[in-house]
């Protein structure tokens, strides 16, 4: 698969004139730029307001441009930094006024910045290219180069395991852990990348958009949802080599729309823990509180996620970060918006996406076309038979020494009718509350006291509900069905 540095490469060869390289790794950026001009046989050239070119233009004044346009023959151009400046209309004017001279002389002139900032009059003129993190293989090599330098030794699995925890760090970042680690032989003899992890999970988590959570649950505590577990189940081994050549796409991901507390948000994280794989969750609202701008704040996160990947993707009650794209939204929202549907239908990283919705109102149309999302489940109040195993799923939580024999689970399930699970849970939690305040196991009346004195959602939202169930009857899949279908999978 063509990299990003052969894309960069290509469009060199192809006589573009200017290119916009979006990237927080200027060390690692020129390093890649000598191969590729050395590949090319163009000299390279450096500029940054502190130091000026490096090498030295040859009669070059202060002006970068002017010194771009003064120097002989052919040549890669690097600005670092220089995207500041380009909001100058001076600026703006001189470059539109380079473009022919530097299509004729063979040169091609780079920005690198770690955002994008293209004026208008402008965003015709650069092609923009956003330079990925590190590979796995990068990263590999990083690592076998450290352990080079500090003439110490680690076997080709360490270093794919140490190399696949640093995914989603810069090269740089990468290099320092990487240091650290060698400093504790103990570590690096056991393959012991929690460090490793531990410093990824703290950088990104500055992000301030992406959470990493740990993988407690697993489909085992999420009660029915027989259809949803089994399309689930059926996908495990969809990220793996076989598959690709098999011929299978990656999955890409699920739209769970359903009431509030009946198990979208608990399947996500379960779906993570089946899978094995790591789950990120995805804060669209924090987006447009960041202290950099919305579109930029996106942008990273989902450059980030492509380098976690694989990894499972959560955005809880997406709705509320996509409210109101209608047509009186601000540009910046829409941007956003814009470049997250883009990169949900083009993603080309296996990043599957769960994302859950509470009101279909809100949800913009164009995130329900097809090919935005594998499939569309719908998420309903549970049945008879999902009360009883979610009773059971929470019962057994609470340990067997407190859940009594003659528990008439039955009667427990007609009392909460119209429950959903989070509100079955809450009633287990009071009735152990109540049990442990009188120093006693926990009886039935105990179970039963506590489902009569709470009030279902669904009794305070009941149209909304109805309203949910209409929309969601013709255009989703229901998540709960007979259990023979996830019989099937599990005996296959």
């Amino acid at each position: 698969m063509a990299t990003a540095w052969d894309e960069i490469e290509l469009k060199i060869k192809a006589g573009y004139p200017f290119l916009y390289l979006i990237t927080h790794e200027e060390n690692r950026v020129l390093a890649s730029l000598a191969l590729v001009a050395k590949r090319l046989s163009l000299p390279l050239y450096s500029y940054s307001r502190y130091r000026g070119f490096s090498p030295e233009i040859p009669l070059a004044g202060d002006d970068p441009l002017e010194a771009v346009a003064a120097a002989q023959g052919g040549g890669l151009f690097v600005l670092r930094d220089f995207h500041q400046s380009l909001g100058e209309p001076r600026v703006a004017r001189q470059l539109k006024d380079l473009r022919d001279a530097l299509m004729q002389a063979k040169k091609t002139l780079l920005i690198t910045a770690p955002v994008l900032n293209l004026p208008a009059e402008l965003e015709k003129q650069f092609n923009v290219i956003d330079v990925p993190l590190p590979s796995v293989r990068e990263l590999k090599a990083i690592f076998a180069g450290l352990i080079k330098q500090r003439r110490l030794t680690a076997d080709e699995r360490a270093a794919e395991l140490f190399a696949r925890a640093a995914s989603g760090l810069t090269a740089e970042e990468a290099m320092l852990i990487f240091s650290r680690v060698c400093l504790e032989p103990a570590r690096l003899e056991a393959a012991d990348t929690s460090p490793v992890v531990e410093e990824k999970r703290r950088l990104i988590q500055e992000e301030g958009v992406l959470h990493f959570y740990e993988r407690p649950v697993t489909l085992d505590d999420v009660g029915g949802l027989t259809a949803l577990k089994a399309w689930l189940k059926e996908r495990e081994a969809a990220f793996g080599e076989r598959a690709r050549a098999y011929g299978l796409p990656e999955p890409r991901g699920l739209l769970l729309l359903g009431v509030q507390g009946c198990g979208k948000s608990l399947t996500a994280k379960a779906v993570a823990a089946h899978w094995r794989l790591p789950l990120v969750q995805l804060d669209l609202t924090a987006a447009f509180s960041a202290a950099r701008s919305p579109e930029e704040t996106i942008r990273r996160a989902l450059k980030l996620l492509e380098a976690l990947s694989p990894v499972v993707v959560w955005i809880d009650e997406i709705e509320k970060g996509f409210a109101g794209m209608g047509g009186g939204a601000e540009m910046s929202a829409q941007r956003v918006f814009g470049h997250f549907i883009t990169w949900l239908q083009e993603k080309r990283h296996p990043v599957f996406v769960v994302a859950t919705a509470n009101r279909v109102d809100d949800l913009p149309p164009e995130l329900l076309r097809k090919g935005r999302f594998d499939e569309l489940f719908f998420v309903d109040l549970p049945t008879d038979a999902e009360r009883r195993e979610i009773f059971s799923i929470h019962l057994k939580k609470a340990g067997d020494a407190k859940r009594p024999d003659d528990l008439d689970l039955d009667s427990l399930v007609q009392m909460t009718r119209n429950c959903t699970g989070s509100e079955i849970e809450q009633i287990v939690a009071d009735g152990l509350y109540r049990a442990f305040a009188q120093d006693r196991p926990l009886a039935q009346k105990d179970l039963e006291m506590a489902a009569k004195a709470i009030v279902p959602l669904y009794l305070t939202y009941e149209e909304e509900v109805k309203k949910l169930r209409d929309w969601c009857r013709e255009r989703t899949r229901a998540a709960s069905e007979d259990t023979t279908l996830a019989a099937y999978f599990e005996d296959a």
